[in-house]
Parts: C-alpha cells; sequence; structure tokens
C-alpha cells in the first residue's frame, strides 16, 4: 500500500503534466495556469502541511519518554502521563526517585494506527540507591494518541514502573 508521501508525489506529479498539457497561452506566448490546476496544487499542499499521527511521531515520543527515565529526569517524563492518570504516576515519580536507570531498551512495539493506540514493551536495567543490587524489569506501556484542543499528542496511558 503507498505511504500517503507517495501519493502526495503522485499527485503532484501528475498536476504539473496535466498544467503541461492543458497550460493556456497568455499575451506574449507565457504559458498560464487553468484556475483548475490550482486548486490541485492547493489541496496537495495543504495536505503535505496537514499534521496526520504517524509511527515516526510515536517513535520519537516513547525514545524521549523512556531518554528522561533513563536519565532521571522523573517530572518532565511525568508530562507524557495522561490526565487520567496523572495523580497516580506522580505518585510513583516520588518512589522511584531512589533508582538510577542504567540502561533501557524497547523490546516490542505493537502499533495500532486507525485507533491511534500503541503496546510497547521495554526493559529497565537499574539500581537501587537503598541496596546497590542491579535489577532488571519489563514494562508495558500502554500509549494514545489524544487530539483535542488543549491537548494534542501521544500520551502515557500506563504508570511509571515501580523499581524496587
Amino acid at each position: 500500500m503507498p505511504s500517503p508521501d507517495a501519493d502526495l508525489l503522485l499527485a503532484i506529479s501528475h498536476s504539473l503534466f496535466y498544467y503541461k498539457k492543458t497550460a493556456m497561452r497568455g499575451k506574449n506566448g507565457i504559458k498560464i495556469m487553468r484556475p483548475g490546476i490550482l486548486v490541485i496544487l492547493a489541496a496537495c499542499l495543504l495536505a503535505a502541511c496537514s499534521t496526520g499521527v504517524t509511527r515516526a511521531e510515536f517513535d520519537k515520543t516513547l525514545e524521549h519518554y523512556n531518554e528522561l527515565v533513563r536519565w532521571r529526569e522523573l517530572d518532565r517524563a511525568a508530562l507524557f502521563a495522561a490526565p487520567s492518570v496523572s495523580g497516580e504516576f506522580n505518585a510513583r515519580v516520588e518512589d522511584a526517585r531512589n533508582a538510577r536507570v542504567i540502561e533501557y531498551q524497547v523490546i516490542d512495539v505493537k502499533y495500532d494506527e486507525k485507533a491511534r493506540e500503541a503496546l510497547a514493551t521495554v526493559t529497565y536495567k537499574y539500581y537501587s540507591l537503598a541496596t546497590g543490587l542491579v535489577h532488571e524489569m519489563k514494562d508495558t506501556q500502554k500509549w494514545k494518541y489524544i487530539d483535542q484542543k488543549d491537548l494534542k499528542g501521544w500520551r502515557l496511558e500506563s504508570l511509571l514502573p515501580e523499581f524496587r
């Protein structure tokens, strides 16, 4: 199935080909576009400028969130929490301050473009400041794209894992 970008390029190239075939000549022999061609080109430009929800956008959000967790920017990571879980998420942030993430790895991502949802499986290696012992855990992150007037973007609907 062609991507939206491929469809856009096809529409633009088709429009330009159509322009060459149907352009009118004005005074002094200069080609003038017909109004229909201008409408097609304007629609193509608007489609190119629209902000669709893409897998690349999700991947960038997923990486940014996990980098914030990795580098103990937990207050900034909490900004990714959906409003429905933000209170409980912030409580987990306080509990996680005694842990240091050594590394993380995204193991699997199930991305549903139509539902605007994703499920990511991430493993964290971390140690507790209290014990110094290294632990490894698997975290399943549930993401949803929210498109509201005041809030747009990918939001985490699951909680920060419990670093024990």
